[in-house]
């Protein structure tokens, strides 16, 4: 790692922070606007060592989850399956604390291209990769298009943002399929027959196919984020709350109001899990991870960022006692319920309630930047 940081500090002061892109690979944005504001001799080492670690992470985990698929197509079985599911979850996981950055330094993610987006796209249109209930022979699994790379990133969201192709909604689709009837069912999808079936299509070869092609497309869109390049333009973005936390902290309010205020809003508004549309409400319906997800994020926060963040402030401690409190409430409530317990949505609202205005007084209150104050 000492190679990679020593590439960071060499674009962060040279200011190289666009990186080429391909047709098949996301590109980087144009971060020149952050640059006069975070010049890279006072980027502080701590907040370096958080984006390196935040984005590693996710690259690891996108990278195990391919190879835990790869592990069950060839050889689907209980154990297989639930490795899977769980490198999912935590990939997943790990990809959104690092969404979350980007979004508190105000900068749209580098893969996502006119509102596209090849690694989060949710939500996905029931039946459009394999059958569903009422719709046995649906979807690309059915079809006879050809299953490759460029097809599937053609293809996605071209036509209708809820026709997705590619990203971790339509693993988590194939990965929990909607309507089977326990693991056994889904294991029996992927059992590929000993005879070639008489129909056109090979279902399950098929299916085997999407599933390892989008595994293999994530994890390198993934990998993507994390090279030096795109990793210098986070560290360049988030490096503007260097010496202001009062900033920061009205940056953490807002973007903790749209990451989980919006959700507890909108879960409490249709508690049956489908909004008027009959869309889900929840960001990950089949895997019901929403609320350890963001659980995890709140944790995350608190242990890797708010120190970093807020340094100079006195109000930290009880942020994070409070952003633990948080997690607690979030991590209490129970997706798989339906409907939803509208008095834990609740509880969580009110625990998220005190944390922002904790953050709102610090906004206020934080001791002014010195060169603010040279102004």
């Amino acid at each position: 790692t000492r190679m990679a940081n020593r590439g960071l500090v060499v674009l962060l002061g040279a200011g190289m922070l666009i990186a080429g892109c391909s047709d098949n690979t996301p590109d980087v944005k144009d971060a020149a606007k952050n640059e006069a504001a975070a010049p890279a001799a006072r980027i502080p080492q701590p907040l370096q060592d958080g984006v390196e670690q935040t984005t590693t992470s996710a690259c690891k985990a996108a990278d195990t989850l391919n190879n835990t698929i790869t592990g069950f197509l060839d050889e689907p079985n209980d154990d297989n399956l639930e490795t899977a599911r769980q490198a999912w979850r935590e990939a997943h996981s790990d990809y959104r604390q690092l969404a979350f950055l980007y979004a508190l330094a105000g900068q749209s993610m580098p893969q996502q291209h006119n509102d596209r987006d090849p690694i989060d796209a949710h939500p996905l249109l029931p039946g459009y990769l394999d059958q569903v209930p009422g719709y046995p022979h649906s979807g690309l699994t059915y079809s006879e298009v050809p299953l490759t790379p460029d097809y599937l990133r053609k293809e996605h969201q071209s036509t209708d943002f809820y026709y997705l192709t590619l990203g971790f909604h339509p693993l988590e689709s194939l990965l929990w399929p909607a309507g089977t009837d326990g693991i056994d069912e889904t294991i029996q999808r992927y059992r590929l027959p000993k005879t070639t079936p008489e129909e056109t299509v090979n279902a399950p070869e098929r299916r085997h196919d999407l599933l390892r092609l989008i595994a293999n497309v994530l994890d390198r869109d993934v990998k993507t984020l994390c090279n030096a390049q795109n990793t210098a333009y986070l560290v360049t973005g988030l490096a503007a709350f260097d010496n202001h936390p009062g900033r920061a902290a009205a940056a953490l309010d807002k973007r903790l109001g749209a990451t989980i205020g919006q959700p507890l809003t909108a879960w409490n508004q249709s508690p049956d899990g489908e909004d008027h549309n009959g869309m889900p409400v929840a960001h990950s319906p089949e895997a019901a991870t929403d609320f350890r997800e963001l659980a995890a994020l709140v944790r995350h926060l608190s242990a890797k960022w708010t120190d970093v963040l807020l340094d100079g402030t006195d109000a930290v401690s009880t942020l994070n006692q409070q952003m633990q409190a948080l997690a607690t409430q979030l991590a209490a409530i129970d997706m798989t319920q339906a409907p939803i317990h509208t008095d834990a949505l609740e509880a969580a609202q009110q625990a998220l309630a005190q944390v922002r205005e904790t953050l709102a007084r610090i906004s206020v209150k934080a001791p002014v930047a010195s060169e603010e104050a040279g102004e």
